[in-house]
């Protein structure tokens, strides 16, 4: 299946969620449950990611799996148990967090949450794989390239500015130039003038000066 040549459908965003949810685990990782200072910044870095895979969940839910149900009803029934069951994952995360929160020796639950963010974590790369084959490749058997970015124009109406600027502040810098230059292009057809520009914005703020000046070189 050649994504390469059609609309994207899960590409960029889940990128997005890779580069996050790698770069969290790492963080856990390496953290000194010993600081304070540390946990705190670790604390609002969780809670951003968890507001993320939540809003992506809700953009599935509520646009992508409705299209793909009116023209394959029952295609999207699995991936809608995997949502309610990460779900639930999510909510026993941020319970073992708040065991880390209020434990004065952060140590041993600090190391509970490092495994359990880690089982989500391998649960997590699994469903986007499955996405990434079987629910794109169904997308792209049913749609046209004009009706899947539609629903895309659907995400970005339900989505509030501050929650599509701090999901593509992960998904910019995840892509490879090609997608990059891509997404841009696509955006600046498709949104304001006002609405392009702060995204031009947001790409120069979280991307090296490196890839900032290759895109905009290419994009004039």
């Amino acid at each position: 299946m050649d994504t390469q040549q059609r609309a994207d459908v899960f590409i960029n965003v889940h990128k997005g969620l890779r580069r996050g949810l790698l770069s969290l685990a790492l963080h856990i990782g390496q953290l000194d449950w010993t600081d304070g200072g540390e946990v705190i910044t670790l604390g609002a870095e969780f809670a951003t990611m968890l507001h993320f895979l939540r809003e992506h969940a809700a953009n599935e839910d509520e646009i992508q799996f409705p299209l793909l149900e009116e023209r394959s009803p029952g295609s999207t029934r699995r991936e809608k148990v995997a949502h309610k069951l990460l779900e639930a994952e999510l909510d026993q995360l941020e319970a073992e967090w708040g065991k880390v929160v209020e434990d004065p020796d952060r140590e041993g639950p600090g190391y509970e949450f490092y495994l359990a963010f880690n089982r989500f974590l391998s649960g997590y790369l699994a469903h986007m794989d499955r996405e990434e084959r079987a629910i794109t490749w169904d997308f792209y058997k049913l749609f046209s390239d004009d009706e899947i970015k539609t629903g895309f124009q659907k995400i970005i109406a339900r989505t509030p500015p501050q929650d599509m600027a701090m999901m593509l502040g992960y998904m910019i810098p995840a892509m490879n130039s090609s997608e990059r230059l891509t997404f841009l292009s696509n955006l600046r057809q498709a949104a304001t003038p006002e609405v392009f520009g702060k995204v031009k914005t947001l790409a120069q703020e979280v991307l090296p000066t490196k890839d900032w000046d290759n895109l905009l070189a290419k994009l004039g």
